[in-house]
């Protein structure tokens, strides 16, 4: 049986919490495999209870059994000391008197039934125009704090980074950037501004679609996009079904390019994930249904390939395979933004050959 095919099964089992419908008959390598490839993308704790109710003679060898109860018993540690460091943060951004957005990792966990089962490692926030304010508060705690990126200055909390973010894309040079950070920082004010009390909140649900998206569209640029990417997007697409068929929500989708995007992540979560087609919004089919089935091959063969985030800095051997890299991924901001392959590669490559720091929005 494929591999992939056995991964996608498994994801959709643990999702919806249905029995895997197809026998699976894989020799101990095979499930190796498995297994290699889920914790790769973040999902072997959450693929856990699936694989643990399969029959008998389906289940894998013991030895990868526990690799998968391994991953989960260091899942729900790692989800224990993250929210206690949360928890820190909040009370620190509390006692400033400034109010913060939660970002990513944590924001997106409560989405999840069981939210240690996504993976994340550290913790980001956003307090519009208090940033630096926060980042003088942490300092009189006596904690260090390192400001010299300017998207993001950067602290450790117990041993979690912490990333306090002053704009939330990478602004430089990119007007379209520019104005989607503008709006993103206009709903982030709009909410906090609605919160009576300082403290650390959860975005809004316009606000998370948006950032989101761009966050996993950027991801599958520039180093390849990852299961764990698709099963936020359906998580989140199950709990805010009504906020995603508002015709805001399809407004800001469409002024800021990510409509093809989230057609793209839509159509892959209903062949590989099972989303039901009649929870969607029409606006989303019509975008899922708009797509070239060529782009959609090209797209499933990029999530089924190795994933490796890419690092720029270091040996100038690894700066040009970043540029082979760069090169093979360049069709992919000229069918979902609008830019000319030549001009992604020619944005890229005298970066990437001097060694500069370079992260994904």
């Amino acid at each position: 049986m494929n591999i992939h095919t056995v991964i996608c099964t498994i994801l959709k089992s643990a999702i919806w919490k249905m029995p895997i419908p197809i026998p699976i008959n894989l020799g101990a390598d095979e499930w190796n495999q498995v297994y290699s490839v889920l914790s790769m993308h973040g999902l072997a704790a959450f693929s856990y209870e699936a694989v643990a109710a399969l029959p008998d003679e389906m289940r894998p060898p013991r030895e990868v059994t526990m690799k998968f109860i391994s991953a989960v018993v260091a899942a729900e540690k790692s989800y224990e000391k993250l929210v206690k460091v949360d928890e820190k943060i909040s009370d620190l951004i509390r006692e400033s008197g400034c109010k913060a957005l939660r970002l990513k990792g944590l924001s997106l966990a409560e989405y999840y039934p069981a939210h240690y089962t996504r993976k994340f490692v550290d913790i980001d926030f956003y307090a519009p125009d208090k940033g630096d304010l926060i980042d003088a508060f942490f300092r009189s705690k006596g904690i260090t704090v390192d400001d010299e990126f300017y998207r993001h200055s950067h602290c450790h909390v117990h041993g979690v980074l912490i990333e306090n973010h002053k704009c939330l894309l990478d602004v430089r040079g990119r007007r379209k950037m520019r104005e989607l950070d503008k709006d993103l920082k206009e709903m982030a004010v709009a909410a906090l501004n609605a919160e009576d009390q300082p403290g650390m909140y959860s975005p809004p649900v316009i606000f998370s679609a948006v950032f989101n998206l761009h966050h996993a569209l950027s991801h599958f640029i520039y180093e390849g996009i990852s299961f764990k990417f698709l099963t936020d997007w359906v998580y989140f697409l199950r709990a805010e079904r009504e906020a995603m068929s508002s015709d805001e929500m399809r407004e800001h989708l469409k002024k800021h390019g990510l409509m093809k995007f989230a057609g793209m992540m839509t159509m892959v979560s209903m062949m590989f994930l099972g989303y039901p087609p009649e929870w969607l919004p029409k606006y989303l089919i019509d975008a899922a249904m708009d797509l070239k089935s060529v782009t959609v091959k090209k797209f499933v063969d990029d999530l089924f390939r190795p994933y490796e985030p890419s690092h720029y800095a270091g040996k100038f051997k690894e700066r040009l395979n970043n540029v082979r890299r760069i090169v093979k991924a360049s069709w992919k901001p000229s069918e979902f933004l609008g830019q000319s392959s030549f001009s992604f590669v020619m944005d890229k490559f005298i970066p990437i050959l001097l060694g500069r720091k370079y992260e994904a929005d």
